[in-house]
């Protein structure tokens, strides 16, 4: 049976060519039917909200995240930490995730935070986590790296799998703090791993993040995402039609040498582009090989052998490129198979490019390739090499551009403070490291959405509020565009009050 959804009296922005600014929608069978013809709804069922004149834009889109290894995070995630920026905050957050994880069970936040986003440029101190959350282990961490910071029954958790923890809760980074993860991720089930993933689509769809392109998960520590049984989860979801949002794959190869065993296996036996428009096998990367290998220049002789195996079988490719150094690298192999197989139809991508310059970017505008410009660098301390990205200079060049975040381990998975470093050029710190480069609150939600569909080949139906697209919209909770009514300081704070994925409503805050 068609359903159908109206939404009508809003300040609707399609991102569309022109920028269009509409009143009404109209979702039939999970695709927009029509754009500004009032309440055109002809099913005596369909829903009809009044939008009482609040902001929408499209579903966000974050074209890269490592999003499915969130659901390895042992203990109950509090994601809102994210988006705390005071200890009460803080502290408010593990109150509210206290009350709905059973007792006894850790709460965490490991990844996607850092103790200088708060006011008090620290973490909460043991004692007042104790008064938070009295029947819990907490425990908080700099993504797998550290340094940490427990409770008194964290504390005593993680010293009895074996990990020392300082007497004021204090997990010491580097070996203790991947210790001390790695030990409490030998707890986490996959029943663990199944509550979890769900908590992380309903966090997402709590901002507004309709659509995320996983990127697996190739390092050992801090949660491995095992390439042959990673993806059960998603699909005994998807299959159980547990799913509310889109999520696009793309598969990781890890060959250290030149007979290629895991990328032949991925591409003799892996459909491609096979899927249906909720989960979908879209490409390879961010890998081809190893991330110790390629941060080696010269790359191995094995990887153009890569690179040319996967032109050839006309797969979408991914691939990390962080420095300066390693992107000139890449770009030397994509060239050469360029020369025999032309890459302009295949929808590759560069992806974070920090400190890329404009020699580079005219390469990739030569090359027919896109430049995925990432906002990670909001979780660090002030710019270092390899630079954070230059988003200016990359929006005013001539090529495909795409957003994401590269959450939600080493960065965050709350798009709005991706969208807001984009903007002001400040770190999770309000330090600003990003001078000259910044761009306006229009141009990177339009890369967050109306380009990102060509980035798996969904063009025809992803991106921008359009007929014959998915229908997948936000209800902000105030008007992002709006620079009195929202500041630069709030635009961390922004959620979704209605989402909406193929016409359904998958997020509901009550407000409407």
């Amino acid at each position: 049976m068609s359903y159908e959804l109206v939404l009508l009296n809003g300040k609707i922005h399609t991102m569309d060519e022109a920028d269009t600014v509409a009143s009404s929608v109209t979702i039939r069978a999970g695709l927009i039917a029509s754009i500004d013809e009032g309440n055109t709804a002809f099913d005596p069922d369909a829903k009809v909200i009044d939008l009482q004149g609040r902001t929408v834009i499209p579903g966000l889109i974050d074209n890269h995240i490592h999003f499915l290894r969130t659901g390895l995070i042992p203990g109950h995630d509090m994601r809102e930490m994210e988006t705390a920026f005071t200890i009460e905050e803080a502290l408010s957050v593990i109150q509210a995730r206290a009350k709905t994880a059973p007792k006894g069970e850790l709460l965490s936040a490991l990844g996607g935070i850092h103790p200088d986003q708060f006011d008090e440029k620290r973490y909460p101190t043991l004692a007042e986590m104790n008064d938070a959350a009295p029947d819990h282990p907490v425990y908080l961490s700099i993504s797998n790296w550290g340094p940490g910071a427990t409770n008194a029954l964290g504390k005593e958790l993680i010293e009895g799998l074996g990990v020392p923890v300082g007497e004021d809760g204090i997990v010491a980074q580097g070996k203790e703090t991947v210790d001390a993860w790695n030990a409490l991720a030998a707890r986490h089930s996959y029943q663990d791993t199944m509550r979890q993933t769900q908590n992380q689509m309903d966090f997402a769809l709590s901002k507004g993040l309709t659509n995320v392109f996983d990127m697996g998960g190739t390092i050992p520590a801090g949660g491995w995402l095992d390439p042959a049984t990673g993806y059960n989860p998603i699909l005994e979801l998807m299959r159980d039609d547990k799913v509310p949002m889109r999520v696009r794959v793309f598969l990781p190869v890890l060959d250290t040498d030149a007979k290629l065993p895991d990328l032949t296996a991925r591409l003799d036996y892996t459909f491609k582009e096979f899927g249906n428009d909720i989960v979908r096998v879209v490409g390879v990367g961010e890998w081809l090989i190893p991330n110790k290998l390629q941060r080696q220049q010269p790359l191995p002789d094995f990887y153009t052998e890569s690179v040319r195996a996967v032109a050839e079988r006309g797969w979408i490719y991914k691939q990390h490129m962080v420095a300066l150094e390693e992107q000139k690298a890449h770009l030397d192999v994509w060239e050469k198979v360029n020369k025999d197989i032309p890459l302009a139809d295949l929808h590759w991508s560069m992806d974070h490019c920090y400190g890329i310059d404009q020699e580079t970017i005219d390469r990739a505008i030569d090359l027919g390739v896109g430049i995925s410009s990432h906002s990670a660098r909001y979780l660090e301390g002030m710019v270092q090499s390899p630079g954070a990205p230059p988003f200016r200079m990359i929006l005013d060049s001539d090529l495909q551009v795409g957003g994401g975040s590269d959450g939600a381990r080493i960065s965050t998975m709350n798009p709005w403070n991706m969208l807001y470093f984009a903007v002001t050029g400040n770190n999770h710190a309000g330090e600003q490291i990003n001078p000259g480069q910044s761009i306006s609150r229009q141009e990177i939600v339009r890369i967050w959405t109306q380009p990102q569909g060509w980035f798996c080949k969904e063009e025809k139906k992803m991106g921008p509020i359009e007929v014959g697209k998915y229908g997948d919209f936000v209800i902000l909770s105030d008007d992002f565009f709006d620079e009195q009514a929202v500041p630069d300081q709030d635009i961390r704070k922004l959620t979704s009050v209605l989402t909406v994925v193929d016409g359904k409503v998958v997020h509901d805050a009550g407000v409407l």
